[in-house]
């Protein structure tokens, strides 16, 4: 029979290899919270996205004038 759900999705008898207080940063006035720059872009570099952003942008600028042309012109 399925648990009720509770408030705590992160509880520590449903995921124990993480601990309660993982991933938290203290901060103080001395020592305020500083992330690497991959942490604070949250995102990949490299493997060619840019590429597939453009290419996928000029696509779908053909498929719209396509569209364009074959419903309207």
């Amino acid at each position: 029979m399925p648990r009720q759900a509770t408030a705590d999705w992160n509880a520590a008898d449903r995921a124990p290899e993480y601990p309660p207080g993982a991933g938290k940063k203290a901060s103080t006035d001395a020592h305020p919270v500083t992330e690497t720059a991959t942490e604070a872009r949250q995102a990949v570099t490299g493997h060619n996205v840019n590429v597939v952003l453009a290419l996928s942008l000029a696509a779908v600028i053909v498929a719209f004038a396509a569209i364009y042309v074959v419903f309207w012109a």
